[in-house]
């Protein structure tokens, strides 16, 4: 796989777990202006805003 072909992978992968949040989270995310580099990242930041 190359290195173009893992960016889109992950970007998949970012997206696909993103869709699945609550809107409220994903209204947050999106206002934040944050780039997650992964996966863990998103899940980390949505799990410590769903706490709250």
């Amino acid at each position: 796989m190359s290195e173009f072909d893992h960016v889109f992978q992950k970007q998949d992968e970012l997206a696909e777990y993103f869709s699945s949040l609550p809107p409220m989270v994903q209204t947050t995310i999106k206002q934040c202006g944050v780039k997650f580099s992964s996966r863990q990242e998103l899940e980390q930041y949505a799990a410590h805003l769903m706490q709250k």
